[in-house]
């Protein structure tokens, strides 16, 4: 009887804890809590443009010889505050971005890089089902087409991981398509992929793997772009405040440009880090 009520006891210990691996996953802000962003992106882009003799005699005589190696690098920093829970359960949200810094060299050279110097803050309010609204922009409430833009701007902040509707475990994955918004011509086709891969679940973080993919054509009047792309990432995701704390990516990319009179090349490697910190 002893052995028996042992193996149960096992056997229940058993599927609890694989209960526990499952988890439903969903990026939303919190009442009373602070969020801190701190971000950094490098750019490095390499371009041989010899190949438009015109082109490339303009640019000499400016001083920029072919090929070109240009790095750009910018930090991005900001906080959110929330509010205690108020009527039909929503609570304000206070977003404030300051102005990114950046730097940049060509050919090993500074170059200077023009840049609006100016603190951003949105107000708004999350309802009771967890969504996000903007109401004024630095104290100024929105008009229609400035409240279209920061919905927008929002959206991504809040679909940055579009998670799946159930609970997924250790080992799982899921691939979520990536809107890319770009003034761009007509037959413009874009195709953005991130997959994330559930690596592990431990101290109340959860870990995931990233690999994405990116494939762009833009043809247009007098040449066509064409983009391709892959990259790795990692995500450390807080359970407990249902939020990211931590995502990095490493993405290379091969461009490609033609037209009738030349044809040319580039390669680009774009690394970014984000951390949240959470209180």
């Amino acid at each position: 009887m002893k052995k028996i009520l042992f193996v149960s006891f096992l056997a229940l210990s058993f599927s609890f804890a694989k209960a526990q691996d499952s988890v439903l996953f969903k990026i939303k802000y919190l009442p009373n809590h602070t969020y801190q962003l701190a971000g950094n992106t490098s750019i490095s882009l390499y371009a041989d443009l010899s190949g438009n003799k015109e082109l490339a005699s303009k640019l000499a005589t400016q001083g920029i010889a072919q090929p070109m190696n240009v790095i750009v690098q910018f930090n991005t920093n900001g906080t959110t505050t929330t509010s205690s829970i108020g009527a039909e359960n929503s609570f304000a949200v206070d977003m404030k971005v300051s102005a990114p810094t950046m730097s940049g060299t060509l050919n090993g050279k500074q170059i200077p890089i023009p840049i609006k110097k100016t603190n951003t803050e949105f107000y708004g309010r999350v309802n009771s089902e967890g969504k996000l609204s903007i109401d004024s922009l630095n104290g100024q409430k929105l008009n229609d087409s400035a409240t279209i833009a920061a919905k927008k701007m929002m959206n991504k902040i809040m679909g940055m991981v579009n998670f799946p509707e159930h609970a997924i475990k250790v080992g799982d994955s899921f691939t979520q398509d990536i809107p890319f918004d770009l003034p761009v011509a007509k037959g413009m086709t874009i195709n953005i992929e991130m997959t994330y891969k559930l690596i592990k679940i431990t101290d109340g973080k959860a870990y995931f793997d990233i690999k994405q993919g990116l494939d762009m054509q833009m043809p247009m009047k007098q040449i066509n772009i064409s983009i391709t792309g892959t990259g790795l990432g990692k995500m450390v995701y807080d359970i407990k405040n249902n939020f990211p704390v931590s995502l990095n990516s490493n993405i290379f990319m091969t461009i490609n440009l033609k037209s009738d009179k030349f044809s040319g090349g580039a390669t680009a490697n774009i690394t970014t880090n984000s951390t949240y910190t959470i209180n």
